[in-house]
């Protein structure tokens, strides 16, 4: 189980960094549709807002799965985004609390710079079927910008290779360091699909999201299909889902982005409203 938890929060570093630097580049030259900056923009920061709240569940299921041999608290973390993080786990395995806390501020080995602290309370066995959650954070950002709002989380099922969770996420809200607020709302599952090996074979994403970018801009998303993240195309350095359509809306404008057909590449497909396609691949 444990193993399968790190390369989640492998996959979730991954997703940060595409969302830090989604630069695209067209390959078809011979065709230029009629995109609007404000489409691309709306794609960008989607993905920058979105993989900040997820980086947080997944940092706070690795710190579970460490703290459950010692619930004394204190703790180091060896995962590489909680490196010098303060981790104080108190209550039982069955209900109580965690705290992840990043301090003044500390800088994991990929660069980012956390400070502030994520704080858990959980009914039940955080991996049991039927348990909950509660996440919120205290003045916790992220490379400047803060991050607010409550994410529920609920452990749907668990099998031997298939565990569901149910996440929910209101009074989201970012503060970009120009002082720009953005706004979001989740309802998604989350699906950690493991191998025979118990290692995590695929993550698989659907659900909706609302709220406003920075920009001011109000949208909302559907996951149309069903993003899946494959772990043998992360080893190989793919930073996106290898499958899946998501639907991005603000006003009359629509955007679908399509992640493939499952082959391991950085490829996507942009459709907007007139129906005009662009075909871009990702690059770090």
């Amino acid at each position: 189980m444990e193993n399968g938890l790190a390369v989640s929060k492998g996959l979730s570093v991954l997703l940060i960094s595409l969302a830090l630097s989604l630069v695209v580049s067209c390959n078809n030259d011979e065709i230029t549709p009629d995109f609007s900056a404000e489409e691309i923009e709306d794609a960008n920061l989607d993905a920058i807002e979105d993989s900040y709240f997820d980086d947080g569940d997944d940092m706070v299921t690795e710190a579970f799965a460490s703290t459950d041999a010692d619930l004394s608290g204190g703790r180091i973390q060896s995962d590489e985004r909680l490196l010098c993080a303060t981790l104080t786990r108190s209550g039982s395995k069955a209900a109580g609390s965690l705290r992840v806390d990043f301090g003044a501020g500390c800088t994991d080995p990929r660069g980012n710079v956390r400070s502030g602290a994520i704080v858990v309370s959980h009914q039940g066995g955080w991996n049991e079927a039927g348990s909950q959650w509660t996440i919120t954070f205290e003045d916790y950002s992220i490379n400047g910008l803060e991050i607010e709002g409550t994410r529920e989380v609920k452990v749907v099922s668990v099998t031997d290779t298939l565990t569901t969770y149910e996440v929910v996420l209101t009074g989201g809200k970012i503060t970009w360091p120009d002082g720009r607020v953005a706004t979001r709302e989740v309802s998604r599952r989350r699906e950690h699909e493991r191998n025979e090996n118990n290692l995590l074979d695929r993550l698989i994403i659907y659900g909706t999201a609302q709220g406003t970018f920075r920009n001011g801009r109000g949208y909302s998303i559907e996951i149309l299909e069903r993003l899946i993240y494959r772990r043998a195309c992360a080893a190989e350095g793919v930073i996106i889902p290898v499958s899946g359509v998501k639907l991005i809306k603000h006003g009359d404008r629509e955007l679908t982005v399509d992640f493939g057909d499952g082959t391991c590449d950085n490829v996507v497909i942009l459709t907007n409203k007139n129906g005009r396609s662009y075909k871009y691949e990702v690059k770090n």
